[in-house]
């Protein structure tokens, strides 16, 4: 069931000692540490990514890459331009989450659901990016988050070369949702987002998936799904996963 709701690179010194210094928990794809860089003087140096992961978070670095009007290119400890280079870091990702023994049961379901997304924002904006090209790509499993957008054409754009009946981003979101299809017509050959869902569901997650001015939540206490519209557009997808 679907329920729609209508209300709604620069581095910087630290003069801080090295003994004070403390490491970001988690871990980031393509893990980005604090920089072992002292200077003569004693001061610390340490990457603006570091330093932005701690103090906005990843959801927030993302969402504003996502929907700024002036196209940039992400810190290079979050950005994946080609699909090779987001298989590579996904599959590190893979790795990772099973080494945690209390994931046994969800790692997969987790890393398969993060890899369709990812692959998802490749297949259906090869040749035909906006702009910026590539994925937004990072996580933290010391807070078990995962983040993922793009700056493609987005979800409706997509799925109008299959169903181009489609008017609105709701509409769009609700059957890449439901619905086993492909926006790359004529091929009818996954069930992408449908088992994005089905994946997140049995391992008790929760996702965030926002394209254009519609926002889907699947919660994990709740299993319909739900589609709200918002003040903020993407163009193309921004996606959160917590679990």
């Amino acid at each position: 069931m679907c329920s729609f709701v209508y209300d709604w690179r620069t581095w910087i010194d630290s003069t801080r000692n090295s003994s004070q210094l403390k490491k970001p928990r988690g871990i980031l794809v393509f893990q980005s540490q604090l920089c072992d860089v002292v200077t003569p003087g004693g001061q610390r140096r340490y990457a603006l990514s570091d330093l932005e992961m701690k103090t906005k978070g990843l959801f927030r670095l993302a969402q504003e890459w996502a929907q700024s009007e002036i196209p940039t290119i992400p810190e290079n400890a979050f950005y994946c331009a080609t699909s090779d280079r987001f298989k590579a870091r996904h599959e590190r990702m893979a790795n990772e989450i099973v080494q945690n023994d209390s994931w046994q049961q969800i790692a997969s379901l987790i890393s398969s659901a993060t890899g369709e997304i990812g692959n998802n924002s490749f297949d259906h904006n090869l040749g035909n990016w906006p702009d910026s090209p590539g994925v937004f790509f990072a996580y933290d499993f010391g807070k078990k988050h995962i983040v993922l957008a793009d700056r493609g054409v987005g979800l409706l754009t997509t799925l109008r070369l299959i169903k181009p009946d489609l008017s609105t981003h709701q509409e769009a979101l609700c059957v890449a949702f439901t619905e086993v299809l492909t926006g790359r017509a004529p091929e009818h050959r996954g069930n992408g987002l449908k088992y994005v869902r089905s994946a997140l569901t049995l391992a008790r997650a929760n996702l965030t998936y926002q394209s254009g001015d519609a926002l889907l939540e699947i919660r994990k206490d709740n299993p319909d799904l739900l589609v709200t519209p918002t003040n903020a557009h993407i163009r193309g997808t921004l996606s959160f996963i917590t679990f």
